[in-house]
């Protein structure tokens, strides 16, 4: 499939505007290419700054065929662990929007690498965020 990932580009979203942003914009234009291998990689700590990740992917529905993951913080607006003490994503709200929509696709995690002990960690780290 061909997959547009919402990253920080300014494409289908205002960068100056605050995070009450609707994923209309790239509903349509997923749409637009009117193929079923058109879709939409959704990166869920990039849209936190600017929108509710539920409600975009609850909008994305089939579209959304797989996620990039990583923790960002509201409160001082950069990105921090997944899951950490200063991650304030809503994860409970992006699981029921994933069971909503019947998610069966990818999760990656986008963060820094190292050995053996930091990838059990970032299994952790997704497994809390994805799995409660």
């Amino acid at each position: 499939m061909i997959l547009f990932e919402n990253v920080w580009n300014q494409m289908m979203y205002d960068h100056d505007a605050g995070p009450e942003q609707g994923p209309e914009r790239f509903v349509r234009f997923v749409d637009s290419f009117q193929s079923p291998w058109v879709g939409m990689y959704y990166d869920v700590g990039n849209h936190w700054k600017y929108g509710q990740p539920a409600e975009w992917i609850r909008a994305f529905g089939r579209r959304c065929v797989k996620l990039d993951v990583k923790g960002f913080s509201r409160a001082k607006n950069k990105f921090v662990e997944i899951t950490g003490e200063d991650d304030d994503l809503p994860w409970a709200q992006v699981r029921a929007a994933l069971a909503d929509i019947g998610f069966t696709g990818w999760a990656t995690a986008e963060v820094g690498g190292g050995g053996v002990e930091r990838l059990k960690k970032v299994r952790e780290q997704m497994q809390k965020a994805l799995l409660g």
